[in-house]
This record gives C-alpha cells, sequence and structure tokens, in this order.
C-alpha cells in the first residue's frame, strides 16, 4: 500500500458538528434523492464558507495557475472505479451436487492503494475527503461532487470503486447506493463507526459489495437499542469480507453482520456480539477462512432462503469459528456443510446444526 502525498493538491469536504454528535432525530435510511453539495463561487477560489445544519463546506485552498493539472476528458480518472485483481483467481467449491460456491477475484482482492483511491478520513472536526490522483483540483472536486452526497447524517456513495475509512464517526452511516453493475470496495483502516439510529455501514444497491480490513488494523462498528436496520452491518447485495486485520462487530438491536443474498467471509479476525444472529445471510453464509467470534441470543450463522433449491445454505472450508449461541449454533433451508479444513466450536442451548435438509459435518 502506498502513502498517500499529503502534499498534493487536496479537496476536503467538513461536515458539520451534527454529523459527528448524533444520528438525529430521522430514520438513518438513505433517502431515495440525497441533496447533493455544490461549492459556492467562494469555496471555488479558496475560501471557506461556514456550514449549517449539516451543510458541506469545501474548502479548494489557494493554488498557483501554474499549479493546476488540466485534464483532457472525465475519463482521466476512471481508474478510480478500477480494481487491481488478478481474474484467473476465480475458485469454486461444490456444496452438494446441485449446489457451487463461487469465490471470484473481486471476492479475494485484498490490495488497495491510497493513490488509486478516495480517502474518507473522518475526525473530531468533521469529514475530509481526499484522492491521491494527480490531476487538477478541479478534476478532484467535480469527481467527488459526483460521487459522495451527504444529507444530514448520512454520507452516500453512488460510485463504484475503492473507498477507505480511518477515523470515528460517532454519530452517523456510511451507505452505498451504486448502480446495478458498481461495485465496491470498503477499506477499514482504524475506522470506529457507531449509530443509535440505523446500520452504521449499510450497502442499498449496486452489483457487489467488499469489506477489506487493512493490514494491522483495528475496526469497530456498533450500533444501538433504536435501530431500525436488520443488522449493524447491513447488505441488501452480495457482501463479502477479507482482509488480515481485525473487525469487532456489537450489535444492540437485532443481527451483527447481515445481508439478503450472499455473504462470504474469507479472511479476516472477525468478532461479533449481537441481539439476535450473529452472521446472517438470506441466500447463503459461506465462510473459507478467517478467525472469527461469534456471541448471540439468536442464531450463531443463519440463512434461511427458501424458495430456490440452491439458496438457504451454509458452508465452512477453512477458517477458526467459535459459536456461543442463546439458540441454534446453526440454522439453514437446504443445506449445511462443514468441511474438515475447518476449526469449529459450538455451544448452544438448542440444536448445534438445524437443517432439514442436507447435513455434513467431520
Amino acid at each position: 500500500m502506498k502513502d498517500l502525498n499529503w502534499n498534493k493538491k487536496y479537496l476536503a469536504a467538513v461536515l458539520s458538528a451534527a454529523l459527528l454528535c448524533g444520528c438525529g432525530d430521522t430514520s438513518v435510511k438513505p433517502a431515495n434523492a440525497l441533496a447533493n453539495t455544490t461549492p459556492t463561487a467562494a469555496q471555488t477560489e479558496g475560501s471557506a464558507a461556514t456550514a449549517d445544519g449539516g451543510t458541506v463546506t469545501v474548502d479548494l485552498g489557494t493554488t498557483a495557475d501554474s499549479d493546476a493539472v488540466s485534464i483532457a476528458a472525465p475519463d482521466d480518472l476512471s481508474f478510480l472505479t478500477e480494481f487491481p485483481y488478478d481474474t484467473g483467481s476465480k475458485k469454486e467449491y461444490s456444496v452438494t451436487e446441485e449446489i457451487t460456491v463461487k469465490a471470484s477475484s473481486f471476492d479475494q482482492m485484498e490490495e488497495f492503494d491510497d493513490a488509486q483511491a478516495i480517502l474518507l478520513n473522518l475526525n473530531s472536526n468533521g469529514l475530509e475527503i481526499t484522492t491521491g490522483a494527480d490531476v487538477s483540483n478541479e478534476a478532484k472536486e467535480n469527481y467527488i461532487n459526483d460521487t459522495i452526497t451527504i444529507d444530514g447524517n448520512k454520507i452516500c456513495i453512488t460510485k463504484g470503486g475503492t473507498y477507505i475509512l480511518r477515523g470515528t464517526l460517532s454519530g452517523g452511516q456510511i451507505c452505498f447506493q451504486g448502480g446495478a453493475d458498481d461495485k465496491v470496495q470498503i477499506v477499514l483502516d482504524g475506522a470506529d463507526l457507531c449509530c443509535t439510529t440505523g446500520a452504521p455501514l449499510y450497502f442499498e444497491s449496486g452489483d457487489k459489495a467488499l469489506i477489506t480490513l487493512a493490514p494491522e488494523s483495528e475496526n469497530h462498528i456498533s450500533d444501538g437499542i433504536d435501530s431500525e436496520d436488520k443488522g449493524c452491518i447491513y447488505s441488501k447485495i452480495d457482501l463479502s469480507i477479507n482482509g488480515s486485520g481485525s473487525l469487532s462487530v456489537t450489535a444492540a438491536k437485532n443481527n451483527g453482520i447481515s445481508c439478503k443474498d450472499d455473504l462470504k467471509i474469507l479472511n479476516g479476525n472477525i468478532t461479533v456480539q449481537a441481539e439476535n444472529n450473529a452472521l446472517k445471510g438470506n441466500d447463503s453464509v459461506v465462510i473459507l477462512g478467517g478467525n472469527l467470534t461469534l456471541s448471540c441470543k439468536g442464531d450463531g450463522i443463519k440463512s434461511d432462503k427458501e424458495d430456490n433449491s440452491e439458496k438457504g445454505f451454509i458452508y465452512l472450508d477453512g477458517g477458526t469459528v467459535s459459536i456461543a449461541a442463546d439458540d441454534d449454533g446453526m440454522q439453514a433451508i437446504t443445506a449445511i456443510v462443514i468441511k474438515e479444513s475447518t476449526d469449529l466450536n459450538v455451544r448452544c442451548y438448542d440444536s448445534k446444526f438445524h437443517c432439514d435438509g442436507y447435513v455434513e459435518t467431520p
């Protein structure tokens, strides 16, 4: 990972104190149309304007005309939506004769580069948004204004690419609202996200989402008892988690990590404490590596898709998984398959493996 050159011209967006102090009185679910923030004339000249009620202030700084780098076309920033993965690294795993798990190149991608990503640096004073692109401030401004919208306590990403989160957000939500073909990689690199009324990290639309835990990083995500979402980390699209860093998830209201589609965990040191289920993937939950410690009042791992014979399964092939559950250790509709490569310890007050379909354990 390359260090970001902070001496380059940068684009900073500062949120009002309301973003960092609490989720506010309104729901944290993203609105259908978030208010885009357009810099004022004073801001584009380099002077910071005051901000009220969540208004974003853009400070481009003062630079000489000779310092500006012109770009020929918007395509000059297209690398910000590209991913450095090896297309030949796809893997397949056989769950049953009818069901196959696929780990795509995107699922396995742990690499990221500050210079080819957008950095969201959260701190006590607000949010600084930066790109490492060696282009003019105007190009960065246009790209970021077209990619990130801020509405009150919601920071919404609307375009695929790699986004690095660092610092603390104590009263807001990071959400992704991408197009049907958009993939997003969210890198947690020392991030502490908390929201009392919803999921601090929410993937609402797009093709696929990937959370990468940066090497040697410690990351914490928690919600509150007033949360209106189904998980502390909540995704309506396929969600994968990889990386060698650590992630602690505390869900005070519902599931820990919850996904309406396929949930895959390939790596990482992950601890989940949940009021309901620790891991929930409606279509499937697949664990291929990592060290997971799951404690919950519901099921440790759950998949409950009923209307598709190739969905609603749990598959473990690798990693160390420890489950302490007040209900079932694992519950699935179609199949539960645990391979010998998995180091599994289950303590629960109901069934270790609750499934009316196919069950395979070492």
